[in-house]
């Protein structure tokens, strides 16, 4: 193993799972409305998912998106397409939960968290991921010389990493939800996450494939 590789790869890790995404968004959207507790499947699913993404990366995929580009424009415009239409649905949520004779949002019209298998699935078109997994099977194959204790390298780096991150995104969400003492809370959050979720899709759109 080179040690001095791999301790680049743990520092790429750290800043690529912890910088904002529509994944640490989504987090903290959850975090904030139902909870970590609840939100548990959904950072389940964003870690296991995203590293099936990456095992894939390490045995190939990366060459296949390089000889068909516009595999990643179909994997852009996706992406920005579900991040928008989540949006869209956060803002629906804001003008929809509010009562006007209570001031409380209603519990039983509020949106659920994502489950474990949603979440998976949504890495497969979450352009972030696979752009994080091309790079890092790229940049980091001299890690070690063997492909599974390279994977084993990898894929555990970025799970331990990613669970921590996923962790600390949906508890930031649920602690400024906490201080958030106004019954309007729940509506100020959805109208704040769907406007960064369409932001994001923006981004997406805008940034250029290589």
């Amino acid at each position: 193993m080179d040690t001095a590789l791999f301790l680049a790869l743990v520092l790429f890790a750290f800043s690529s799972a912890f910088t904002p995404g529509p994944n640490n968004f989504m987090l903290m959207s959850s975090g904030a409305l139902f909870g970590v507790r609840r939100t548990l499947p959904h950072i389940m699913g964003v870690a296991f998912g995203f590293n099936i993404v990456l095992l894939c990366a390490l045995l190939g995929m990366g060459a296949i998106v390089e000889q068909f580009p516009w595999l990643l424009i179909i994997v852009k415009t996706a992406g920005a397409a579900w991040l928008a239409w989540m949006g869209i649905k956060f803002f629906k949520a804001a003008l929809t939960k509010h009562d006007a004779k209570n001031d409380e949002p209603k519990q039983k019209t509020r949106s659920r968290p994502f489950r474990f298998y949603e979440a998976v699935l949504f890495q497969w078109i979450n352009p972030k991921a696979i752009i994080m997994a091309i790079a890092a099977a790229g940049a980091y194959v001299g890690v070690a010389n063997d492909l599974w204790l390279r994977a084993l390298l990898i894929c555990g780096t970025f799970l331990f990493i990613g669970f921590a991150s996923a962790g600390t995104w949906t508890i930031a969400g649920n602690t400024l939800n906490r201080l958030m003492s106004s019954g309007r809370s729940a509506m100020i959050l959805n109208i704040v996450m769907g406007l960064l979720l369409l932001a994001t899709a923006a981004m997406i759109l805008m940034a250029k494939t290589h």
